[in-house]
């Protein structure tokens, strides 16, 4: 019950938010921030070039757009909702930065050097004829349906507009399914 007036109590917030009421929006900030800072921190595994305090901000920007979009009609809680915009603005953001102009050369690694397949993308391990019947496997029992065909499609080459075009859905559904079939293929790796 207590989770239930919780839930309740945020949606007044976000409501209020979202129509100017300032001492709402700072409360809402002091819930979500130490939620923003474990997910910029988690998600920045030292490999990237931007800051954790950096990526707090890009998250908290996914934050307020959350509070602008968040629709209860859809019944989903707003703390998931929110978590969800601040993950996708944070991994953008880290995107963005590993496809800058001196990413390879941030990004090199030595002929003699063991990679680390953890670390990669799903679609560049897949890309290694060795491991493809493994990957294979592990994405028929690891992933849904809609990751399956995502991750086939990616694996393709095809953007997120046609796959999204492809499997009727919108870019955004299509970049959460390709983070969390990362995150999957991570966790299963580790």
């Amino acid at each position: 019950m207590a989770k239930v007036n919780d839930d309740m109590i945020i949606n007044r917030l976000v409501a209020d938010a979202a129509d100017g009421d300032d001492k709402a929006m700072a409360q809402l900030v002091a819930v979500i921030m130490p939620a923003a800072r474990a997910k910029a921190s988690a998600l920045n595994s030292g490999y990237s070039r931007i800051s954790d305090e950096d990526l707090v901000q890009e998250g908290m920007i996914g934050f307020l757009e959350a509070v602008k979009k968040y629709d209860p009609a859809r019944e989903v809680p707003f703390r998931a909702y929110a978590s969800t915009c601040i993950e996708s603005r944070i991994l953008s953001a880290l995107r963005t930065n590993s496809n800058s102009g001196n990413a390879a050369l941030s990004n090199a690694v030595s002929i003699d050097e063991k990679v680390d397949i953890a670390s990669e993308d799903p679609v560049a391990i897949a890309e290694s004829g060795e491991e493809m019947a493994r990957i294979n496997q592990l994405a028929s029992t690891l992933l849904s349906p809609l990751e399956q065909k995502v991750f086939a499609l990616r694996l393709a080459d095809r953007s997120y507009s046609d796959i999204a075009s492809d499997l009727g859905c919108n870019e955004k559904s299509v970049d959460n399914a390709v983070q969390r079939i990362r995150k999957k293929f991570r966790s299963h790796y580790n």
